[in-house]
């Protein structure tokens, strides 16, 4: 039976993604006619030059928001009309689409329009955004969708198909939600694959490789799930236990893949635990040592994610070094043994700094990953990181700074027990999984922010490559999360300061644009409001009665009133109390003029304070300058943007 695979964006750019070439190979396997279109790579490809920094890893959040996934697809109207005619064409009768938290609003899009070519055509959606089961009854209330495949999709994807080749239908099995009568339909819950080595493949034929920006690199996952159970990270609730290939069976997929595509030297494994059985990895390495000997022009070479454990001898190091294993990466995290305990990290720092040691020597490329301000770090802890950093220098070819400090994970242990960890509560409406902080407040995205610089620096002074591990800018990220964070904390000063810094380095940024734009009004009024304060406060200062005068002012504002009739209620004023009145009724009103902002002004050591949310607002000077400098970088974005635009895009790729 045919079937249609599709990546809709956002993902990475690197290399051809991984699920969707994973469900190819067991479609293939069982018999069936794939198609595979990765319209992530195809819509980056060609996307409008708005767009061009909108697929760094830093920018997934903005593919969350329904406003911005419309405008893109409205503004590429006439390029995904192509890609999705060429899914049409290929008469296939199920299309799947691969789904996580970045797509799932791109994955109804594209749908919505497959559907209105032909109602016939059975959407499945699958991937990790189910994994937990909790997103299934919302996508599957959306009209343009059939079924939902839960959990791992290796067998219950294939046996869906061939019961829908045999039926017409589409029927309930375990991990398979589907629509009937008008209802949802569960087959059960899904059964995870217990014997890896039984499945089937990757396959990358139908992906256009010619695009992906890194042509020798290829993934592959040789196991699932890990074998710690670290406080901060979710992989236990995505992956049921540690599940891991053999040896003989890693050897062969590598050399598959070797064959089919021999420019591609590079295997990147995407595990999250390579060396959860220390035995298969030694094993493959061994198979792969007696392949690089035989044809050592052909030698692919590779790199893993790896934990801290006593196994990783020397013996087994040198192994992998001559198995052409380039780079291993292991989760530090931290150089306090009080805080490595309360991440629940399953060794101790004189094991940790053995391995580094060891694996340094036997010449492979050392990685270290550190976090910032775990709940419950102190400055002593944190002291303790660098101090480990100093001490172990040597060992390090590189270091990689958690770009997010500590991320509150969905699902994982961290996230579910927030007060145990001394987590401030909020209401789940102002959650953040990168702004929270302590319930002391010694502990909040700032802080966590210094310590990161802290540590790179640290790393660079030592002669350690401090790299940023991602595709994207680590600048321009903490510039955004600033501005972000800014924005959640109540203030907005600062976070247009911060948009207009970060427009610096990405002129192009949509997303910003439209937010600064949204916010000019605001700083109109409030600009308008502070020069009426300023002459307010010269008057204040000979009115003995000014607070008074203020909060009648507000009191009138807030019922309704206007400047007019504000001035009629204080008539009985006098000189400089009257005018005080008029000046405070302008401030007010310029405010009002803007319904669904946070504004107020505050009496305060004997003047008028203005705030814009909970932050203070600058002088006149400042706000003029912070003014102008937006209008700048809005006038120069669109004609910068005009002027990419008017070029014209290279011809759509369509597989």
């Amino acid at each position: 039976m045919k079937a249609a695979l599709v990546q809709p964006p956002v993902w990475w750019t690197v290399d051809p993604p991984l699920g969707l070439a994973q469900i190819a190979g067991c479609l293939k396997h069982h018999g069936h006619e794939v198609f595979v279109f990765d319209l992530n790579i195809l819509l980056w490809k060609d996307r409008l030059k708005k767009y061009e920094s909108l697929w760094g890893w830093e920018q997934f959040h903005f593919w969350n928001q329904p406003e911005f996934v419309s405008r893109f697809f409205a503004e590429h109207e006439a390029l995904v009309s192509r890609y999705v005619e060429s899914i049409l064409r290929t008469d296939a009768p199920v299309i799947g689409l691969s789904v996580h938290n970045g797509s799932h609003l791109a994955a109804l899009e594209i749908a919505r329009r497959i559907k209105a070519g032909d109602k016939r055509r059975k959407i499945v959606l699958g991937g990790q955004y189910f994994f937990f089961g909790d997103k299934v009854k919302e996508m599957l209330s959306e009209s343009c969708v059939d079924a939902v495949v839960c959990g791992e999709g290796d067998e219950s994807f294939p046996e869906l198909i061939r019961r829908l080749d045999c039926s017409g239908s589409i029927e309930p099995l375990p991990g398979v939600w589907i629509k009937r009568a008008g209802g949802l339909i569960s087959g059960g819950e899904p059964i995870a694959i217990r014997n890896l080595d039984r499945v089937p493949f990757a396959d990358f034929t139908g992906f256009p490789m010619e695009l992906y920006t890194d042509p020798e690199r290829l993934p592959i996952a040789a196991s699932r799930g890990c074998v710690w159970q670290c406080r901060f990270c979710s992989a236990r609730a995505f992956w049921s236990g540690y599940r891991y290939m053999g040896g003989e069976r890693i050897f062969a997929e590598v050399l598959h893949h070797r064959k089919l595509y021999p420019p591609r030297g590079h295997v990147e494994f995407y595990d999250i635990t390579a060396n959860g059985d220390v035995k298969a990895l030694h094993r493959f390495s061994r198979l792969w040592i007696d392949e690089v000997t035989a044809r050592p022009a052909r030698a692919t070479g590779w790199k893993i994610n790896a934990i801290i454990r006593p196994e990783m001898t020397p013996e087994v190091l040198r192994d992998l070094r001559k198995a052409n294993c380039h780079d291993i990466i292991y989760g530090i995290e931290s150089g306090s043994p009080r805080l490595l305990k309360a991440m629940n990290k399953g060794f101790v720092v004189p094991v940790a700094e053995e391995v580094l040691r060891n694996t340094r020597a036997a010449g492979i490329v050392t990685v270290g990953n550190f976090m910032f301000g775990f709940p419950g770090e102190t400055e002593e802890d944190f002291a303790q990181t660098l101090e480990f950093l100093r001490r172990n220098h040597a060992s390090f070819s590189r270091v990689y700074a958690s770009a997010t400090f500590t991320s509150l994970e969905e699902k994982s242990y961290l996230k579910d027990h927030q007060k145990d960890f001394g987590i401030k509560e909020v209401p789940p409406e102002r959650f953040h999984n990168l702004y929270w902080e302590s319930d002391d407040g010694a502990n909040t995205y700032p802080v966590r922010l210094e310590r990161y610089k802290r540590f790179r620096a640290l790393a660079i002074s030592l002669g350690i490559d401090a790299y940023k591990g991602v595709n994207g800018s680590l600048e321009q990220d903490h510039l955004a999360n600033l501005a972000q964070y800014h924005h959640y904390a109540g203030k907005p000063f600062s976070a247009v300061a911060n948009y207009l810094d970060y427009l610096d380095g990405d002129l192009y940024h949509d997303p910003t644009h439209r937010h600064l734009a949204e916010q000019r009004p605001a700083l109109d009024a409030l600009l308008r409001a502070q020069k009426a304060l300023t002459k307010a406060n010269l008057l204040a200062e000979a009115v003995p009665e000014a607070e008074a005068i203020g909060r009648d002012v507000e009191r009138q504002v807030r019922d309704g009133a206007g400047v007019a009739s504000i001035l009629a209620e204080c008539k009985d004023r006098k000189g400089e109390a009257f005018e005080l009145a008029r000046f405070l009724a302008r401030a007010w009103c310029s405010l009002k003029s803007l319904p669904g902002q946070s504004f107020r002004i505050s009496w305060e050591g004997g003047s008028f304070v203005l705030y814009w949310s909970q932050e203070k607002a600058p002088g006149i000077a400042d706000l003029r300058a912070l003014r102008s400098r937006m209008d700048l970088h809005l006038r120069l974005a669109e004609v910068e943007i005009r002027r990419g635009e008017d070029r014209k895009p290279a011809p759509a790729c369509v597989r």
